[in-house]
């Protein structure tokens, strides 16, 4: 299992074995050697992935990781679109200060980092 070359069937085997665990440090310590194993044999792994039987016994003694990774890309996503929500309000400020003639057109573009060009379709989507 800890090899670079483990076969498909010593994959299915040790999946099995390693779900029918019930304890703590048990199930721990499988989990440690499944996920070495997993990252030197990622291609075996998702041969055996794609049946029903060992997709499902995977996900079970992976269900730590699996929920921890979803944690991070939800947490990621959630981080992108605060980002993202921040950066379009103030270039709607920016447009705002335009179109009340309290800012010139090109100094606004500037300090949104676009240019004229991308800064007018902006505003024109604005107003729209």
């Amino acid at each position: 299992m800890l090899s670079k070359r483990a076969q498909t069937y010593d994959i299915q085997r040790f999946t099995e074995l390693a779900s029918a665990f019930t304890e703590p440090g048990d199930k721990e310590k499988a989990d440690a050697v499944l996920q070495v194993s997993v990252a030197a044999n990622r291609k075996n792994y998702d041969k055996v992935r794609r049946t029903s039987d060992m997709c499902e016994a995977l996900r079970e003694l992976m269900k730590e990781e699996i929920e921890e990774e979803l944690k991070k890309n939800r947490d990621k996503a959630i981080q992108e679109g605060l980002e993202q929500g921040l950066e379009q309000g103030r270039i709607n400020q920016l447009i705002d200060l335009v179109m009340q003639n309290l800012l010139p057109i090109e100094t606004a573009a500037q300090c949104a980092k676009m240019t004229l060009d991308e800064f007018k379709v902006a505003m024109e989507k604005k107003e729209n």
